[in-house]
């Protein structure tokens, strides 16, 4: 039987170490199109306050970046002087889950692409519209703030949050998506909103919910 001398063994064992560390440092990859979208982003925003480094190739060491699976599935980018979100861009990352960009002032937005997105967070801009109607697996959607003036949320039937609360909608919102009994928190507010469409069975709201004074809920909005 052949044996290992000590000397040999402990050579062994720090070449390993060594093997891992360097295993370790290795930068995240990501798909070339993700991070060609991130660019984009940044370079359409000449006034932002991204602190990226986009000659790095590794975009998981980029603020508000999150790689998950070679993709990315998280990107955090509130409060960032970003007022314009390009289509082309977005439509790059399918992969997101969550996209939260509230604090800033882009006018419009397309998330038609992203419909792996569970959480979307676009408070306080400036969006007159917008276009959920892909986005199915939604279960968080924070749109106070803004200047929208028609919303329909009943194709989202994972949905739990709303918030759209200082808006400008102009008649009535449909949140009858099949699932106003899970939603714990729904807050929409508007001088000129009057109707609010819901499910059968929550003509009364529930714990949680507000909805504008001059408002109320009905099954069949006009």
């Amino acid at each position: 039987m052949k044996i290992f001398k000590p000397v040999t063994l402990l050579f062994a064992i720090l070449l390993l170490t060594a093997c891992n560390s360097d295993d370790d440092a290795t930068p995240n990859y990501v798909l070339e199109s993700d991070r060609d979208a991130l660019i984009e982003i940044y370079n359409a925003n000449t006034n932002n306050t991204l602190t990226w480094d986009i000659t790095s190739t590794d975009v998981s060491t980029w603020d508000g970046v999150t790689v998950e699976d070679s993709r990315v599935a998280v990107l955090s980018i509130g409060n960032s002087n970003i007022d314009d979100l390009p289509t082309t861009a977005l439509q790059k990352l399918t992969a997101l889950r969550s996209l939260v960009a509230n604090n800033n002032s882009f006018l419009t937005i397309n998330v038609s692409h992203n419909i792996n997105l569970k959480n979307l967070q676009l408070f306080d801009n400036n969006l007159t519209a917008i276009d959920v109607s892909n986005n199915t697996l939604l279960e968080q959607l924070l749109l106070e703030g803004n200047n929208l003036e028609n919303l329909d949320v009943s194709m989202l039937v994972n949905l739990t949050d709303l918030k759209g609360g200082s808006n400008s909608f102009s008649n009535s919102v449909n949140i009858a998506n099949g699932n106003n009994a899970n939603m714990w928190r729904m807050e929409l507010g508007s001088s000129t909103l009057s109707c609010v469409q819901v499910d059968a069975g929550a003509t009364d709201g529930f714990t949680g919910w507000s909805i504008s004074s001059n408002a109320s809920y009905s099954t069949h909005c006009l």
